[in-house]
């Protein structure tokens, strides 16, 4: 897998956008995340699915899309509602293109 490729999840979310990427979250106490690829087994079961077809992304699935993507999107809006309030300020880059991030 190319290191670009780690940071598209199976179910096609770009880990590159997320702020839990990034940092920890300061009111939910989600933890930084390193992305689905490098989780550890059962902690994402369409991650799991994928791997053991062997695929990439969902997309490339005869049961696309399936009930666990349709559960998982439904959802987004919490998702996006723990983001506001661990990081009510969003994220800032710090410095140029070499990169650091800031809460």
């Amino acid at each position: 897998m190319r290191k670009m490729d780690k940071f598209i999840a199976p179910c096609g979310l770009y880990c590159g956008w997320c702020s839990y990427h990034y940092r920890k979250g300061t009111e939910t106490g989600h933890l930084k995340c390193p992305g689905c690829w490098e989780m550890e087994r059962g902690e994402c079961e369409i991650r799991d699915c994928a791997q053991e077809q062997s695929l990439s992304l969902c997309t490339f699935c005869s049961d696309f899309p399936c009930s666990r993507l349709y559960d998982l999107y439904s959802k987004m809006n919490l998702f996006f509602d723990n983001i506001r309030k661990d990081f009510p300020q969003g994220l800032r880059q710090e410095g140029s293109r070499q990169g650091g991030w800031v809460v």
